[in-house]
């Protein structure tokens, strides 16, 4: 299936579905960089100054920011997000198995892509930082800001691992 980062034909342009296009996108990218790797080169960790920066464990930390965005602050609720340590869901990536890791990427990017269809986007998260309202707009463009950042540091991992260049 192509990877694509607009709305295809007969596809509204609205506000909302160009958001969800563009976290799809960035979503896929991140699946793409990751799948086909063997479990060594998920787990190798070759920036000598980023000790935890794997494949594995860069998507895991992306399963996890997607879910304690949604789950912590706009709800209110508690993820269960690991946080014993300050890298915690870094680590975590490190001790599945890479399709488990896979698999609840994809699970958790579904589960936020249907949150976000149907939210209000104006809402105001449950929780509030003292300086700014945060809205519900604001973090579905932090997510999508997160995950193409990190989409960087998975497209340098791959092609250290394994040579792979390109976006999809």
């Amino acid at each position: 299936m192509p990877i694509r980062n607009r709305p295809g034909e007969g596809e509204s342009w609205d506000e909302r579905s160009l958001l969800l296009t563009m976290l799809t996108f960035t979503q896929d990218v991140a699946l793409w960089k990751v799948r086909g790797l063997t479990e060594e080169q998920a787990r190798a960790t070759p920036l000598p100054t980023s000790p935890l920066m794997s494949p594995a464990n860069v998507l895991n930390h992306l399963r996890w920011v997607e879910r304690s965005w949604i789950e912590d602050d706009i709800l209110g609720g508690d993820s269960h997000r690991p946080r014993s340590r300050p890298d915690a869901d870094f680590e975590e990536g490190s001790a599945l198995p890479l399709d488990e890791v896979i698999r609840l990427y994809e699970e958790g990017a579904a589960e936020t892509r249907a949150f976000f269809a149907d939210a209000d986007l104006d809402a105001a998260a449950a929780v509030q930082p003292p300086d700014a309202p945060l809205t519900v707009r604001w973090v579905l463009l932090h997510l999508i800001e997160e995950t193409a950042r990190h989409n960087g540091h998975l497209d340098i991992l791959r092609e250290m691992a394994d040579g792979q260049t390109g976006n999809y």
